[in-house]
């Protein structure tokens, strides 16, 4: 081929330089070397997720289990890695009684909720063998992972072709499942995996289409002119039960029933159950307010409440007032409140015509102070550092204007109510201060770096708990 080449022999040598340059994965092969003779002989295992959105339920994890010898199918939506020890145990101690035969081999990858000790030591009593995948080779446990592509793909087919929002992927990875459950297969020859499984065919009549219109009937007390059947949508069907589940979108409930008439060429208007045709409409949630007319400087008091479970006080009350605003013009109240002043809503209990307790106010004598208590351990707490304790009086606090919505003897209730500890009672007051907008920057910094939260939607129907 050239001029000039000496002849070389073939070196058999190791070159370090060529291996660690150009070294590539040997090939894996194309199919196992193994398969399972009997059922629970070999379980293959994976966990899928995280999957954004969340459920309406918060979760967003997938369990999914396949048995080696009849590629029978196991499926659990789960909220966080932490649950997925004890829904294998659930899952075993199912498929166990059920087949009459103890599970002998579990591979699963090296994931941190499948190597925990306490897992690990279970499954040792138990006398049931571990195989773990190596490192960055899925390759080992391609059982699971072909099926987990197959079920994600088929979710997310079931969810487009209706155009129901993302949030059902959860039910739809469910009924994916249960559905190629009941579907031949070339591992097992034409097959059906329930077949294999349970040693008889299965019946395949009752399916019908995911996400299509569903009228189910009504078989409470129900009056002469009402009506006898109520619609929903198809979501899935009943483990356990002869019935299917179908869910109402406009109250977000999913209800069970089994006498319903199925209109599989049509799917739910979504374009008229929410607001930009993508996601349902949450409804939002209406803060309270105590309001006193002659109370000394307290003018309103609002329960804080979130959106999201977040701790970090400084974005809770930030949308609390508009929405607040939103959802009492919305409403049929006669009186909205007016946006310029959002943190003193008009009293409902008290007629607007009372124009005397602001001179009142005015004239009012200075902050009268009672005589100290003699004993004052028992109030003081861990922040007292020492300060004199001060008392006002119930005059002081409550001024001479009876408190609407309150009966008299509820002293306490309005003492805590309206007494001045030193700090904001809003966001909109805290932010006017360089020291408090300080402290809630270290606030919500902590929360960050400790990931002590995580932010999720606030599911329809539910409301958030508050926080100091």
């Amino acid at each position: 081929m050239v001029r000039g080449l000496p002849c070389l022999d073939h070196v058999e040598q190791l070159c370090d330089v060529c291996v660690v340059t150009k070294q590539r994965r040997l090939p894996f092969p194309q199919q196992t070397s193994f398969r399972a003779k009997e059922r629970l002989e070999l379980v293959h295992e994976d966990l899928c997720g995280p999957v954004t959105p969340a459920t309406p339920g918060g979760r967003r994890y997938f369990l999914l289990l396949v048995d080696d010898l009849s590629r029978y199918m196991w499926v659990m939506v789960l909220g966080s890695k932490g649950e997925a020890a004890d829904a294998i145990r659930r899952a075993q101690a199912a498929a166990e009684a059920e087949c009459g035969r103890k599970l002998r081999v579990l591979r699963t990858d090296n994931g941190g909720e499948f190597t925990a000790t306490e897992f690990a030591s279970y499954y040792a009593d138990e006398g049931i063998q571990r195989h773990y995948t190596a490192p960055y080779s899925p390759q080992q446990n391609g059982v699971v992972e072909r099926r987990n592509q197959t079920v994600v793909g088929m979710a997310r087919a079931l969810v487009k072709q209706r155009g129901m929002p993302a949030i059902f992927w959860g039910e739809a990875v469910v009924t994916a499942v249960y559905i190629l459950n009941r579907s031949p297969t070339k591992a097992l020859d034409g097959r059906t995996p329930y077949e294999a499984w349970h040693r008889r065919k299965s019946a395949v009549s009752h399916l019908w289409v995911f996400g299509c219109l569903a009228f189910a009937k009504e078989l409470g007390h129900i009056g002469k002119l009402d009506d006898r059947s109520t619609s929903g949508m198809f979501i899935g069907y009943t483990e356990g039960s002869k019935a299917y589940r179908i869910l109402d979108p406009e109250t977000q409930r999913v209800r069970t029933a089994c006498d319903i008439v199925f209109d599989e060429g049509r799917g739910w208007a979504w374009d008229k159950a929410v607001d930009d045709g993508s996601t349902p409409t949450y409804e939002d949630f209406t803060v309270e307010y105590v309001h006193f007319e002659g109370a000394g400087r307290v003018g309103s008091s609002s329960s804080p409440s979130v959106s999201t479970p977040v701790p970090e006080p400084p974005p809770t009350p930030t949308p609390t007032h508009p929405r607040a605003t939103t959802s009492t013009t919305t409403s049929s109240s006669p009186t909205p409140p007016q946006p310029a002043t959002p943190r003193t809503p008009a009293p409902t209990a008290t007629p607007p015509s009372t124009s005397t307790p602001t001179p009142a106010r005015v004239e009012h004598s200075p902050v009268e102070f009672a005589t100290p208590l003699s004993h004052n351990e028992e109030r003081i707490d861990a922040y007292h550092d020492g300060e004199l304790l001060r008392y006002r009086t119930m005059k002081d606090l409550l001024g001479d204007q009876p408190v609407p919505g309150l009966v008299p003897h509820d002293l306490e209730a309005q003492l805590h109510l309206a007494c001045d500890d030193g700090e904001p009672r809003s966001f909109a007051e805290a932010e006017g201060h360089a020291a408090w907008r300080a402290a809630m920057q270290s606030e919500m910094d902590a929360v960050q770096e400790n990931r002590s939260w995580e932010l999720a939607d606030l599911p329809r129907g539910h409301r958030a708990i508050t926080l100091k």
